[in-house]
């Protein structure tokens, strides 16, 4: 049996594909019924029955509404299709486990496989690649990897026999499908395959040219052969009158396009839509002729969009067109003639179609799969290791042989080792075991060599040692790691602005797997069996924005009923974060005061976007545009105002989209415009980050001026030295253009000057009166009243220690609004 996955899957929006990879080569499996190797990403409902693929489209002209396509464009989303066959709702992940149940069916060698590799677009977000995930599970695979599919078509194209050369070279993935698009640079180095840099549309692709065919040359045309009220509308609506009539175009707007591929023109022919009458009961029974070049204007604007983020791409790496090999074109909307025109024209870049756009992707995730090695659940616990070995080797390789080099530590006396072959072709004999270890191990061509280092006593009983197997792809490239598709940060109160700021994690662009690791403080005492907890929080997005305008991970909550003792303000809370290959999250904390550790598994929240509040939302965002507007043009910053004004023309522009749409809309344009929101909102922080800037110098100015009163009188040699040490890096921040740099270090600032005044009996009585006097607003007057006896015994005997403790329990009685005033976040901040 194999130890590698092997098998690759193609889930796409419009087609999924299955293949397997063996000895070196891939195969596309076909379905048995039809023997094609696609398999239509649509599932239909008929009574008992659950149709899938072509029989599901056939049957979509019959009951549309007990037919659902297009789902891969809602993972990660709250959305349902309402089924009418089963009055019932399905999910995008039940619906497309359904897909990969009928994947496994096509499968003729009979195979159980429980492993498999799974392409997602290398925009996919964590929500939705999680639920990628969930759905390879529900469909019985125990063990999911996720490949970006630029990726997979690099690897198709990389792998494929031919004689080009691309060692050293790199290139642009171009890849346009029925759901998504993705432009991705690729460079290979050294034989392995790396992906630099990428841009992406989760909403972009087939399905919107389908869509525009409809709302810009059907409806026209529909309403010029009989008489509709707000017939878009109805059709966009799940409740609308002609909703029936959209899906039912739908399919015939996709063959329309497919056949404008190979010729100038299509007909539709509206005899085939069954009852089709106009608002009078007129039937309306016609052929609509579609010409290529009327199709060719309404993808214009999204096709100039794609070409825009790979110009983008070129800028942002400071690469010369020139400087590509070629554009690698993948997926089906690339057939379009259009497209790979516009491509080449608008690039200057030959555009390379060597590979099927249709199965690449699928052939690459094969590929991919044959380095995988499968999940091995273990049955007893491991041995502990008394030796440590640091292995070195190439994973893939154009030679014939390659060396392995291993670095001992522990005690070697009396050991020897054995290097064997997985097929058993190959043997090193029995060696004495050395510090160090060199091996040249021979590999068999164009395959996936597996060794296994194994270590003797002297009796020649097994060592455990902890090294697993050591895998070797030889003839074949295959990847460094997959690149992280936006930053990771950590959400960090800011107590000075009372604000957030981001702190990064993993930047875009990053190789997974990937570990950080982070020190944060408390932010106020959390009191054993309290319901106050610590928030460790992590969002997806740009980290030089806001906060709020990136998309929430997951959150680690820690509250006083979990803790082994009190947690005191200031203690320390040692951070890890584990992304794998596949996007999972790990965050693991450790509580300095109190010496537990806590652990979880991000699990994003799907994304659910409701057409009225995302109106509200576009409002409030006009507002702020506005305000910052009228602030940029009293001030006579022009080219703020120019910019920001252009941003309020895009807000505007979307609150007139919005308000199109139904309560019940059944097409995509609500994620569209929320993703249009959140850039327009990310934009308008850039812009006014000079404003932050300027504020934030002044508190540097400010905060330095006060500590270094209080470091000169109060403060001890450490507190001195850093102090010192701050204002002789200055310039580097200070000079910065970024608001969050120079922040960090008034935060320095202030800790040091609130840990001098932390050692002033004056300033922690004056805090314990100041708390005393608002003993009325706290919400448990029994301990506060047994806090203030205690603090009255403190200050009369002068206890600093036993005072500040109780003045900061006293503070966490306060409501939240009293705790965020400038006196008591400052003390806080130290506590």
């Amino acid at each position: 049996m194999p130890s590698t996955i092997n098998f690759g899957i193609d889930l796409g929006t419009s087609n999924s594909l299955i293949a397997k990879y063996s000895n070196g080569t891939v195969e596309v499996f076909k379905n048995p019924n039809g023997f094609k190797e696609t398999l239509p990403s649509v599932v239909g409902f008929r009574n008992d029955r659950i149709l899938i693929g072509d029989q599901a489209r056939t049957y979509l002209q019959r009951d549309p509404k007990s037919v659902a396509s297009r789902f891969k464009r809602k993972m990660g989303t709250t959305e349902t299709f309402k089924i009418k066959a089963i009055a019932a709702s399905k999910t995008p992940v039940e619906l497309s486990a359904l897909i990969l149940k009928e994947l496994k069916s096509f499968v003729h060698t009979g195979e159980n496989f429980e492993d498999v590799v799974i392409t997602i677009p290398a925009s996919f977000d964590t929500v939705q690649s999680n639920a990628t995930k969930e759905a390879g599970a529900l469909a019985g695979f125990k063990n999911v990897i996720l490949l970006q599919e630029p990726i997979a078509a690099s690897l198709a194209f990389a792998n494929k026999d031919k004689g080009a050369d691309l060692k050293n070279s790199q290139w642009l993935v171009y890849d346009l499908g029925g759901g998504t698009f993705d432009v991705a640079l690729v460079r290979i180095i050294e034989g392995e395959l790396t992906v630099i840099d990428h841009e992406g549309d989760n909403f972009l692709g087939g399905s919107d040219f389908d869509a525009a065919i409809i709302e810009k040359l059907l409806v026209p045309e529909l309403q010029k052969r009989g008489r509709f009220a707000d017939l878009l509308a109805q059709m966009h609506s799940d409740s609308g009158k002609y909703n029936k009539l959209w899906h039912t175009l739908l399919p015939l707007a996709e063959a329309a396009k497919v056949e404008l591929s190979t010729k100038t023109s299509a007909e539709i022919d509206l005899g085939t839509v069954s009852d089709l009458k106009d608002d009078d009961g007129n039937s309306i029974d016609s052929i609509i002729t579609l010409s290529r070049s009327e199709f060719e204007q309404v993808i214009r604007d999204p096709v100039e969009t794609t070409i825009d983020r790979m110009k983008r791409i070129l800028t942002r790496n400071a690469i010369e067109p020139r400087d590509l090999k070629f554009i690698l074109v993948v997926g089906g909307s690339t057939f379009i003639p259009y497209v790979r025109k516009r491509v080449e024209e608008l690039m200057g870049i030959p555009v390379n179609a060597g590979i099927d756009p249709t199965n690449a992707i699928c052939i690459g995730a094969a590929y991919y799969a044959g380095t995988k090695l499968k999940q091995v659940i273990r049955t007893t616990s491991p041995v502990a290791s008394k030796l440590i070995v640091r292995a070195s080797f190439s994973k893939v390789s154009q030679d014939s042989e390659e060396t392995f080099t291993a670095k001992i530590e522990g005690d070697v006396t009396d050991l020897s080792y054995r290097i064997t072959s997985g097929d058993g072709s190959f043997d090193s004999g029995l060696k004495t075991l050395a510090s160090r270890i060199v091996e040249d191990l021979p590999l068999r061509q164009a395959a996936f060599n597996e060794f296994h280092l194994k270590v003797f006593d002297k009796q020649g009983s097994p060592v455990p040692i902890d090294l697993g197997p050591i895998q070797i792809a030889q003839g074949k490239y295959s990847v460094v790691g997959q690149m992280l598709p936006d930053d990771l940060s950590l959400v960090k109160d800011d107590l000075v602005a009372k604000d957030t700021r981001l702190e990064l994690l993993f930047r875009k662009n990053g190789v997974l797997p990937a570990e950080a690791k982070k020190v944060v403080e408390v932010s106020k005492t959390i009191v054993l069996g309290s319901d106050d907890s610590i928030r460790i929080m992590v969002v997806e997005g740009p980290a030089t924005r806001h906060s709020s305008t990136n998309k929430p991970i997951g959150v680690l909550s820690i509250s006083g009923k979990q803790i082994s003792k009190d947690l005191f303000k200031g203690t320390e809370i040692d951070l890890t974060f584990d992304m794998s290959e596949s996007r999972d999250l790990t965050v693991s904390a450790f509580l300095n005061g109190t010496g537990q550790q806590f652990s979880q598994v991000f699990t994003p929240k799907q994304r659910e976007v409701s057409p009225q509040l995302l109106a509200s939302e576009i409002l409030h965002l006009e507002e702020k545009v506005q305000a910052e507007f009228d602030d940029a043009t009293a001030t006579g910053d022009e080219r703020t105002a120019a910019e920001l004004g252009k941003v309020l023309n895009g807000v505007q522009d979307l609150i007139g989209m919005a308000a199109d749409l139904s309560q019940d809309d059944v097409t995509d344009k609500k994620y569209q415009l929320e993703d249009r929101k959140r850039k327009l909102a990310q934009d308008v922080h850039e812009l006014t980050s000079g404003k932050r800037l300027s504020m934030v110098r002044v508190a540097y100015e400010e905060a330095k001026r006060e500590t270094a009163d209080l470091v000169m009188k109060s403060g001890n040699d450490r507190e001195k030295h850093q102090f010192a040490e701050i204002v002789s890096r200055e310039k580097s921040f200070v000079n910065s253009n970024s608001p969050d740099k120079i922040q960090i270090v008034v935060d320095e600032l202030f800790r040091i000057g609130f840990g001098i005044l932390m050692r002033t009996p004056d300033f922690l009585k004056n805090i314990f009166a100041s708390l005393v006097d608002r003993r009325a607003s706290m919400n448990d007057e029994v301990l506060a009243s047994q806090l203030i006896d205690s603090g009255k015994r403190a200050v009369a005997s002068d206890d600093v220690e036993a005072l500040r403790t109780i003045n900061g329990r006293l503070i966490n009685l306060l409501p939240a609004a009293d705790q965020a005033s400038d006196e008591m976040r400052a003390f806080t901040g130290i506590i």
